[in-house]
């Protein structure tokens, strides 16, 4: 199966995402619907191959998409802490 493409609006997502964003402040920031951030997060995930939030940082970190200046401090130490 081959995997979504990454399209700018999820690249922002994800950007959103790794700043800690809930669905509820990313869809205001994006001037989306709830549910239509709730598609684009998943099409995210699948373009990650991927089924968290948390997951999808890692990746995107890994696949250059987003960089550590890109986190907020909470999701640099849920990502760094899991690396020991």
């Amino acid at each position: 199966m081959r995997k979504a493409r990454m399209t700018d609006r999820r690249r922002e997502i994800l950007k959103l995402i790794a700043k800690g964003f809930n669905n509820e402040q990313i869809a205001k920031s994006m001037d989306l619907s709830l549910s239509n951030t709730k598609l684009q997060k998943s099409r995210l995930y699948n373009c990650l191959g991927v089924h968290s939030a948390i997951d999808a940082v890692y990746a995107g970190l890994q696949e250059h998409l987003i960089y550590p200046s890109d986190l907020s401090e909470v999701m640099k130490a849920k990502i760094y802490s899991d690396e020991d």
